[in-house]
């Protein structure tokens, strides 16, 4: 099982600890008539950061790169946004991953299976300001986009979502997906969010030998604005899909949930989210996995839950460069209920010092307990905004 990275998305609020600063790449007004406007910007991060483990054993001996530094979900964000009249946009939206460290061919600094360049989100819409929002493409899940992100707010996170120990977050949803269409709207005090995922392609499951295939998917989720301050959001999922061995010619059809709810508080200086998800035929058999056992039936017959944790209090500071530091301790727990016997505790201890200029650096102290026996780590990371 894969430990993936993930990282935060530019949505209505910005609830991260960084701000970013768009770019303007076109901003042309009466392009076709009186009443157009065409935008088009771009943002993104630049994130270096290494992982100090308090000693190194056989999982994570291997980590050369990580210990060395390497870029930790680096990315770059292009929006457009065609407005027609008063009312109504044409939009479009692209998120690549970028790894500076293997463009450059930085050795010692990325793995051979790393990408240079990652296609994370790449989607187009129409936006009404009375109907809402429509959209279609490759995007972000929407478990993670209204549920998640109230709690990926610290570096070395989500390590009790649904994607992190996901064998294909990037086909059955629960990361991002596809050929998805997706509505929203966003009110004053309740916003709602639905999506249909088509049909995909077979993509390994574990390996070479086991393919999975969604058939199709659905989703609903929203948001509550209790106060201006407090949110509490909820999110479900279902995915029909298929797992199939190619070793026996062996075929499994399963349907997949994920459930989760959060709460996320943000004023004056304090921050705090806290998060908990429930999760069926999502995650494999990690006995099955880990030896390369083909049984369809029950590789991904499994029950699992997370929860997780944040609170932080920003200190303003606004002398000489540094413009605040932001304290914070920080938690997960992801174990399995049936099919695995697999578990993981993080808690920690971390700080966010943000300096002008967009440049950032995190440090993060993690005691973690889990089946692989993982040491005490300690993070840095060295951030750039734009």
């Amino acid at each position: 099982m894969n430990l993936h990275f993930h990282y935060l998305t530019i949505s209505g609020l910005l609830i991260s600890s960084i701000a970013y600063a768009q770019v303007n790449i076109i901003d042309q007004e009466h392009v076709f008539n009186n009443q157009d406007h065409f935008q088009l910007n771009t943002s993104g991060s630049i994130r270096l950061q290494a992982l100090n483990f308090e000693e190194y054993n056989d999982s994570n001996s291997s980590q050369k790169a990580r210990r060395n530094g390497y870029s930790a979900a680096s990315r770059i964000y292009v929006n457009a946004d065609y407005q027609m009249n008063a009312k109504t946009h044409l939009i479009a939206g692209y998120q690549t991953y970028i790894n500076p460290a293997k463009i450059l061919d930085w050795d010692g600094h990325y793995q051979k299976s790393d990408q240079s360049l990652d296609t994370a989100q790449l989607y187009f819409g129409i936006q009404d300001a009375d109907l809402g929002t429509l959209k279609y493409g490759q995007m972000n899940s929407l478990y993670y986009d209204v549920v998640g992100i109230k709690t990926d707010l610290w570096n070395y996170s989500p390590l009790a979502q649904p994607a992190t120990w996901s064998t294909q977050s990037f086909y059955d949803g629960t990361e991002a997906s596809r050929k998805t269409l997706r509505y929203e709207k966003i009110n004053d005090h309740f916003n709602w969010y639905a999506a249909y995922m088509f049909k995909d392609q077979t993509y390994p499951a574990a390996n070479e030998n086991l393919q999975y295939k969604r058939q199709h998917g659905f989703a609903l989720a929203t948001d509550l604005k209790i106060t201006s301050y407090l949110t509490w959001s909820m999110a479900w999922q279902r995915t029909q899909s298929d797992l199939i061995s190619l070793l026996n010619d062996t075929e499994k059809s399963y349907t997949q949930d994920i459930m989760g709810t959060s709460l996320f508080f943000l004023k004056d200086s304090w921050m705090i989210g806290i998060g908990a998800g429930l999760y069926k035929n999502i995650h494999p058999n990690r006995q099955l996995s880990l030896n390369n056992n083909q049984d369809v039936d029950h590789f991904l017959n499994t029950e699992s839950y997370g929860l997780e944790y944040y609170v932080g209090y920003k200190l303003p500071i606004d002398q000489h460069i540094i413009q605040s530091i932001r304290p914070y301790f920080m938690g997960n727990h992801f174990s399995y209920t049936s099919g695995g016997d697999f578990y993981r505790k993080d808690n920690g201890l971390g700080v966010a010092v943000r300096f002008n200029k967009g440049i950032g650096f995190d440090y993060e102290h993690l005691f973690t307990q889990d089946s692989f026996n993982t040491p005490y780590m300690d993070l840095f990371r060295l951030r750039y905004e734009f």
